[in-house]
């Protein structure tokens, strides 16, 4: 109930309804007094409090799944309404917008070369310097926002709702992959997700695509458990190129069904690997296709390694640094590799093995300023076996939400380097 106040509070006073129609930050809503930006970090505080007191009165029991849904269903629905307090999903407008009513690709052409546009004008960003640094799975996703006569209620309505529907399949998909795994831990792994404050506020209240990317993430991964192989590496791919990091649980799924295959029927390998690889081909020329140039492929390259959300002038030291955790990362994902060649190859072992892949690219990529990242790690925690799981990501959720407020905290709007 004390979530839920704060949610609905911050939203009747931040509704995306009202101040939707061009970008701003919530600094400019409320005031750039202090009075305010400490009443935000105490909210955040207050939300934090009440997530762990939830989590230590929690029971495996029917009336307290009832009410750990209801109340997940509740945030959700309102944070629907929320204005986010980042640019992202506005960039998704834009970018959708390009598609639909501008005729350009969004791989290849930056917003901004649209300067005379008005819905480009409106949310103006760092972002409409470049073109996507998304994948085209998430461009055709989002390009139904602006098909029709009015591209900001009907596209905010289709993002956020895009967004809230991965939200509560993903901790749907969660309870049924525990339910088979672990079940006295099922609904604990719910609400370690579905009440997070960090993940509720930007899944929900942000709109990041993050959550669309692991809820397919997540539905690959039930697949995989019924050993549906070849839809599981399907949906696997969509991930990816709607955002490249779930790229990542690629060798890791790799190894565990190419373990699980053969234990049962070795001779079954290679077919299943070609129609896998098939599926997984057809996936992603699905996807290029609209929009595929060698500019595309070059821009994507150069856009992922280029650390966008550091402060101006900072650069001499972000890139070195954004370049040493690329390579710390690769170093320890290779022993993580190993670790799961060696182990019994089960699934319980290979989801815990994602959790700390995910994580790792969370931690390593902490120079890139983005919060909601921890949104990938937090999909996976609770299918993680290991006690440490939870803490970690509940502590990372309470910094993690004073980050947010911090480096966002009046600048939204374009800034040009």
């Amino acid at each position: 109930m004390a979530s839920e106040a704060i949610y609905l509070s911050a939203t009747l006073r931040l509704s995306w309804w009202e101040y939707g129609g061009r970008l701003q930050s919530w600094s400019q809503i409320m005031g750039r007094e202090m009075g305010a930006f400490a009443l935000l970090l105490a909210a955040c505080g207050v939300l934090m409090v009440a997530y762990l007191v939830g989590w230590r009165s929690l029971r495996q029991t029917e009336a307290h799944r009832r009410v750990v849904w209801a109340f997940a269903l509740l945030y959700a629905l309102t944070l629907f309404w929320l204005l986010p307090i980042t640019v992202d999903l506005f960039n998704y407008l834009t970018q959708a917008h390009q598609v639909t009513d501008v005729g350009a690709n969004p791989l290849v052409d930056a917003p901004l070369e649209a300067a005379s546009d008005p819905l480009v004008q409106a949310y103006a960003s760092n972002y409409a310097l470049d073109p996507s640094v998304y994948g085209p799975a998430w461009t055709i996703l989002s390009t139904p926002a602006t098909l029709g006569r009015h591209d900001v209620v009907g596209g905010l309505v289709y993002l956020k709702a895009l967004a809230t529907l991965a939200f509560l399949g993903g901790s749907w998909l969660l309870e049924r992959i525990l339910r088979q795994l672990r079940p006295a831990e099922a609904l604990r792994g719910v609400y370690l997700f579905a009440w997070n404050p960090l993940v509720v506020l930007t899944a929900v209240g942000g709109g990041h695509n993050d959550i669309v990317m692991m809820a397919l993430l997540l539905l690959a991964t039930y697949l995989l458990l019924r050993e549906r192989w070849v839809w599981a590496f399907a949906l696997l791919a969509v991930s990816v190129w709607i955002k490249y990091m779930s790229a990542v649980l690629l060798p890791i799924f790799g190894l565990y069904a190419w373990r699980q295959i053969g234990r049962r029927q070795r001779e079954a390998r290679w077919p299943t690997v070609l129609q896998t690889g098939g599926a997984m081909a057809l996936v992603t020329a699905a996807a290029f296709l609209p929009f595929w140039s060698p500019e595309a492929f070059s821009g994507l390259v150069q856009r992922l390694l280029n650390p966008d959300n550091v402060a101006a002038g900072s650069f001499g030291f972000a890139v070195p640094a954004l370049v040493l955790g690329l390579v710390l990362y690769a170093a320890v994902y290779l022993v993580l590799l190993w670790w799961l060649a060696r182990g019994q190859g089960s699934l319980q072992e290979t989801l815990h093995g994602g959790f700390v892949a995910l994580l790792l690219a969370f931690l390593f990529g902490a120079a890139r300023a983005q919060p909601w990242h921890l949104i990938w790690p937090a999909s996976l925690a609770g299918l993680s076996d290991r006690r440490w799981a939870w803490p970690v990501v509940a502590g990372l959720a309470a910094v993690m939400l004073v980050v947010q407020v911090w480096v966002e905290w009046g600048t939204p709007g374009l800034q040009m380097r």
